[in-house]
């Protein structure tokens, strides 16, 4: 039984949407199919929300989105899948009119009505979905992913609750499998205790399959989107990156969570820790042959090099009155971190000085005055965090070395080990940070022996 998950470059438009279909359709058995919304549809959809909270007349936009996915449906050729399509698509729009007018009553865009109105472009997305994939003569089911998905009550940031998401799959979603049916539902979104509607955050729905994939004991989760695998880099910044054939979870963790768009930060954890392997593919060119994410070794096959950054980093630094820092101070700290919902990028201890890269968009203000009176705390913006993942072991021991000599003068404002030997974070300026992703892909990842090291004893 396999898990795929298609983002929304490839459900953007019908015509991508039969692509999904055709690909859908060459897969044996068993097959759970996960869906992001149509491109654009969920910051169209937040975009609306900001308009309701304003004051002004969201009817225009929700109106636009309402015809969007219209003329999808009207590409499907059975009269009763057609039908039921747009019976389902115009159902949605109007719980997005109702949550609009709620936000608009209360005059702000609140947590729980922001979940509860974005949920709606999965829905839709996985209606068409379900619809074309039915319609391409594949036997389809759609599952309202919200009934299914069980996680805590943190909205716009779920965590999933596994066993109560096992226990929803063996009730909707296996029946279906048993009969070599095709299931289809929305990623990102799910519920909370209460049955309100939550989401994964941003990118999500690549964690939806990999939640589902590890409660279903999937052979093989599949993330479908509009490159050829995981590249050394990203190809705006490095024009000549390359596909990575593998990657380890590890490897594939960190990447993403130093900015690499390609997956989300989360979606290693569930594959990992229950052994299944994840591979990345084209679905424009679904014959490529993409990256497998595995063990550190697949095959035999040596892992190899990448870079990534992320930007609208901001630096906290934390000096506590008495050095050297107390375990128990640190351990409030990142308690103080968590209950805030901050995720920490990347951390440095020295003597009195606790450095921190999270994301900027964090409220910090809470956790500054939390820990005020024991405490300095300093938050600086206009970072960027900056990784280079340096596999051949040969390396491993001089990577420091390697990097900060290519880097020369360029300022750092932090650098930490966040997953090992073989790799290295920094937090550079924001204005530096493509240069130094360029630097360290050219230096480290694109070449056996860096220039640095050719030449010194």
């Amino acid at each position: 039984m396999r898990v795929l998950k298609f983002g929304g470059s490839s459900v953007a438009d019908s015509e991508a949407i039969g692509r999904v279909a055709a690909i859908v359709a060459r897969q044996p058995g068993a097959t759970v199919v996960v869906v992001s919304a149509l491109a654009g549809v969920t910051d169209a959809l937040l975009l609306l929300a900001d308009t309701a909270a304003a004051g002004g007349n969201c009817q225009p936009g929700l109106d636009a989105l309402l015809q969007r996915h219209d003329a999808i449906a009207a590409t499907i050729s059975h009269p009763q899948r057609r039908q039921l399509a747009e019976l389902s698509i115009s159902g949605f729009a109007d719980s997005a009119r109702t949550t609009l007018r709620a936000i608009a009553a209360d005059g702000r865009t609140h947590p729980a009505l922001l979940d509860k109105l974005v949920a709606v472009g999965e829905l839709w997305s996985s209606r068409l979905v379900d619809a074309a994939v039915s319609d391409a003569g594949v036997e389809s089911h759609w599952v309202d992913a919200r009934g299914v998905v069980k996680t805590d009550g943190r909205h716009q940031a779920a965590s999933p609750d596994f066993e109560a998401t096992v226990k929803c799959l063996d009730r909707l979603v296996r029946p279906w499998l048993a009969r070599q049916r095709v299931v289809v539902l929305g990623g990102f979104i799910g519920s909370g205790p209460d049955g309100a509607p939550t989401t994964l955050g941003r990118g999500g729905s690549d964690y939806s399959a990999t939640i589902l994939g590890a409660c279903l004991a999937a052979d093989e989760i599949q993330i479908w989107t509009d490159v050829d695998g995981v590249l050394t880099a990203d190809p705006r910044v490095v024009h000549d990156a390359q596909v990575l054939p593998v990657l380890s979870y590890e490897a594939a963790h960190t990447l993403a969570r130093f900015g690499a768009k390609i997956l989300h930060p989360r979606t290693m954890e569930p594959a990992a820790a229950r052994g299944i392997p994840v591979r990345v593919l084209n679905s424009f060119r679904p014959d490529a042959t993409g990256t497998r994410i595995g063990p550190a070794v697949i095959g035999g096959a040596a892992e190899a090099s990448a870079a990534s950054s992320r930007a609208d980093i901001a630096l906290v630094e934390i000096r506590l009155d008495h050095a050297p820092i107390e375990a128990g101070a640190i351990a409030r700290v990142f308690g103080e971190l968590h209950d805030a919902g901050i995720a920490v990028i990347l951390a440095e201890l020295c003597d009195g000085r606790l450095a921190l890269a999270v994301d900027a968009a964090a409220d910090l203000e809470p956790l500054q005055r939390r820990l005020s009176g024991h405490t300095t705390v300093q938050v600086t913006l206009g970072k960027s965090a900056v990784c280079v993942v340096a596999a051949p072991v040969a390396r491993e021991a001089r990577l420091v070395f390697d990097a900060l000599t290519l880097l020369g003068t360029t300022p750092i404002h932090l650098m930490a080990r966040p997953a090992g030997a073989a790799t290295l974070g920094l937090v550079v300026d924001t204005a530096d940070a493509l240069m130094v992703v360029k630097q360290l892909h050219d230096g480290i990842v694109a070449r056996p022996c860096s220039p640095a090291v050719q030449g010194v004893a």
